[in-house]
C-alpha cells in the first residue's frame, strides 16, 4: 500500500505539472541568470511571508553589495521605481517574447540609466520617483550590465530579488517554470501537522479542540511521532507546517505545492506556480493565522475559508474538511513539493467514527456581535466606532470589544477591538472620542496601536468634531496618543564651517520616535539636492555633484513628521 500510494503520488504530481505548464509555454533557455555567482537563495517563489506571498526568488550576494546585475534577455527599460520602502531602486524591462523581468533592492544602475533617473528626480525634487520612459528608449542586451545589487528599501540584508512576469497583466511567475536553474537536490522538512475539528460535534483523539503532531524523518519520507492510528470523529481539516532547502543555502525557504491523499485518493490540491498582487493578502487565508500570532508558526490550512478567492487551488473535496465518520482505517499521505520536483511526503493511519450527537462544546456569544464576512460591519459605542467594509474578514466572527482607563501616556480610554489573531483583509475606519485632549494638541493627536512589545505605535490619523479617526487594517488594543517632538537631525560627517574638499558625500541620520518621517527637503546654496534615503538605516545621503561649488556653500535640511512638527540643520561647508 505504501508504495503505490507513493508512486500514485509522483504521477499525479507530474501529470498536474504537465497540465499547467501544457496550458502555458513558458521559454527555457531564453532567460539567463541575472547574477554571475554561484545562485544561492534566501527566498523562494510562492513563499509565505508576512501578509503575502513573496513573488520572485531571492538571490543572496555573498553577505556584501556592488555585485554586477546583468539584463536576463534582450529588451527595453519599461519602468524604473525608487522608493525608500518596499523594493527600494528597482528596474523593469520589458521582452519581446511576453515577459518582463524585475531587478530589486540594487544599490544603483548603469550610468546611462542613472543619469534618466537623476534627470526625473531633479525634475519632481524627489527622491521616491516612479518613472516609465517612453517604450523603446532604453534598449538593453541579454548579459549587459544593467544596475549593482544592493540593499536598497525594505531589504533585510543585502541581496537581489528577482522577478519574471507576464508583460499584460503584471502577474509574476515562478521563475523555475523558464529554467531558471538553481541546484537543488534536497527535498522539503516535514515539521508539524496540526488537526482542526471542523464544527462543534466533531473531535480529534477524543479532544474537542485542535492538536498539533509533531513529524520525524529525513530525505522526504516523515511519521508522527505519536503512536498511529490517531483517532478521528466527525469533520476535520488539516495544517502542515514546513520548509524547504536547497544545496547551496542552508536558509529556510517555502515550497509551491501540497497534496493531501486519503486511501489513495486526492482530496486536496494547491499549487503556486503564479498569482496577482491584488491577491497577495489573501495569504492571510490560506495560513493558520491564529498559530502565527500566537507562536510565530506558519502552518497552511487545508481548509477554505468563505472569502478566500484565489485562484491556486487545483483539488478542492469538501471544501478541504475531510470526513471520518465511516468507522475504519484510514491511510493519509500529505506531499510538498519544491519548485524543482523535490518532494516530502508525510504518512500517517486514523480510525474513523461517527460525530458525537450532542454539541462538545457550546460558544459563549454573550455580548458579542456576529459580523458576516460577505456584509459591511459596524459597531458604535459612547467613545469609539468601527467601519468594516465589504469582504474586509475571511470568515464569519463573533466580534467582541471592552474598554479601560487611560494609560499615562494616553489622551483617551484603551480599547481592545476584538483580537490580534484574527485577520483583517481590507482596512476599515476606526474612530476614538479623546478626552481632555486641549485644543492646541488636537492637530498633533492619532491613533496608536498596542505591538506585540506592549509599545503604542502610531497608526495616524486626524481630529475632527470630537473625535480621531484613521484607516487600520488589524484588530487590537488601540488609544488617542499625540506627538509634539520634533524629528532627530544628527548630522554623520559634516559640521558647521568644515572644509569638506577630501570627501565626496553629506551624509546625516534622520528619525522620529512615533508619527514617522514624512518629507524631507535638502538644500545646497538655495538649490534642491538629491539624497538618498533609507528609513531602515536612517540614513540621508547627497553625493556631490556640479551643484557643489567651489568655497562656501550653505546646506539647510528641512525634515517634517506626520503631525507637522518640523526640524532645521544648517551649516555653511567649504570646499576648495
Amino acid at each position: 500500500m505504501q508504495k503505490v500510494l507513493k508512486q500514485l503520488s509522483v504521477i499525479i504530481f507530474l501529470l498536474q505539472s504537465g497540465n499547467i505548464t501544457g496550458q502555458t509555454t513558458y521559454p527555457h533557455d531564453y532567460f539567463r541568470l541575472p547574477v554571475d555567482i554561484t545562485p544561492s537563495l534566501s527566498g523562494s517563489f510562492g513563499e509565505l511571508r508576512s501578509n503575502h506571498f513573496h513573488s520572485g526568488i531571492d538571490f543572496r550576494t555573498q553577505g556584501a553589495e556592488g555585485k554586477p546585475v546583468y539584463a536576463s534577455a534582450d529588451g527595453y527599460v519599461s519602468r524604473i521605481r525608487i522608493s525608500p520602502v518596499g523594493f527600494g531602486k528597482a528596474i523593469y524591462i520589458e521582452h519581446p517574447n511576453g515577459f518582463t523581468t524585475v531587478y530589486a533592492h540594487v544599490r544603483n544602475f548603469k550610468p546611462s540609466i542613472q543619469q534618466y533617473i537623476i534627470r526625473e528626480q531633479y525634475r519632481k525634487e524627489s527622491f521616491d520617483v516612479d518613472y516609465y520612459p517612453e517604450p523603446k528608449s532604453i534598449f538593453v542586451k541579454k548579459g549587459e550590465v544593467i544596475a549593482w545589487s544592493g540593499n536598497s528599501g525594505s531589504s533585510g540584508g543585502p541581496h537581489l530579488h528577482y522577478e519574471i512576469r507576464r508583460s499584460s497583466n503584471q502577474f509574476p511567475i515562478n521563475p523555475a517554470l523558464f529554467g531558471i536553474k538553481i541546484t537543488d537536490n534536497i527535498s522539503p522538512v516535514i515539521q508539524r501537522l496540526k488537526i482542526y475539528p471542523a464544527d462543534n460535534y466533531s473531535s480529534i483523539n477524543n479532544k474537542s479542540e485542535s492538536m498539533v503532531f509533531e513529524a520525524s524523518g529525513s530525505k522526504g519520507s516523515y511519521r508522527l511521532t505519536t503512536e498511529n492510528p490517531l483517532s478521528l470523529s466527525g469533520t476535520v481539516a488539516f495544517g502542515l507546517q514546513y520548509y524547504d532547502l536547497h544545496d547551496h543555502s542552508n536558509l529556510q525557504l517555502g515550497i509551491v505545492s501540497m497534496d493531501v491523499f486519503i486511501n489513495a485518493q486526492l482530496v486536496y490540491s494547491h499549487r503556486i506556480d503564479q498569482f496577482s498582487f491584488d491577491e497577495t493578502r489573501y495569504v492571510n487565508a490560506v495560513i493558520d493565522y491564529e498559530e502565527l500570532i500566537r507562536n510565530k508558526r506558519r502552518f497552511v490550512q487545508t481548509r477554505i475559508l468563505p472569502n478566500n478567492p484565489l485562484k491556486i487551488y487545483e483539488v478542492v473535496k469538501q471544501n478541504g474538511v475531510f470526513d471520518f465518520s465511516d468507522p475504519g482505517l484510514y491511510q493519509i499521505r500529505i506531499v510538498v513539493t519544491d519548485s524543482y520536483g523535490n518532494q516530502a511526503m508525510l504518512d500517517f493511519t486514523a480510525t474513523g467514527s461517527p460525530a458525537s450527537s450532542r454539541p462538545l462544546f457550546v460558544p459563549d456569544t454573550t455580548g458579542k456581535n456576529l459580523f458576516r464576512h460577505h456584509q459591511i460591519n459596524s459597531f458604535t459605542a459612547d467613545k469609539f466606532i468601527i467601519e468594516l467594509p465589504l469582504l474586509a474578514l475571511y470568515d464569519d466572527i463573533w466580534f467582541t470589544s471592552s474598554e479601560r482607563s487611560p494609560e499615562r501616556e494616553t489622551f483617551s480610554n484603551v480599547f481592545e477591538i476584538h483580537n490580534t489573531c484574527t485577520p483583517v483583509h481590507r482596512s476599515y475606519i476606526l474612530k476614538i472620542k479623546p478626552s481632555k485632549l486641549p485644543e492646541k494638541l488636537r492637530s498633533k493627536s492619532v491613533i496608536a496601536r498596542k505591538d506585540d512589545k506592549n509599545k503604542w505605535v502610531s497608526e495616524g490619523g486626524h481630529y475632527e468634531a470630537g473625535w480621531v479617526s484613521t484607516a487600520v487594517r488589524s484588530f487590537g488594543v488601540f488609544s488617542v496618543v499625540v506627538d509634539t517632538l520634533a524629528p532627530v537631525i544628527a548630522p554623520v560627517n559634516i559640521h558647521p564651517g568644515k572644509d569638506i574638499s577630501n570627501q565626496n558625500t553629506i551624509a546625516l541620520k534622520i528619525n522620529d520616535e512615533f508619527s514617522g518621517i514624512k518629507t524631507y527637503h535638502g538644500s545646497l546654496n538655495g538649490q534642491w539636492i538629491l539624497m538618498d534615503y533609507d528609513p531602515k538605516n536612517e540614513s540621508l545621503v547627497y553625493m556631490f555633484d556640479a551643484r557643489l561649488i567651489k568655497g562656501e556653500n550653505k546646506f539647510v535640511l528641512l525634515v517634517s513628521d506626520n503631525v507637522g512638527n518640523n526640524a532645521r540643520y544648517e551649516a555653511k561647508l567649504m570646499k576648495q
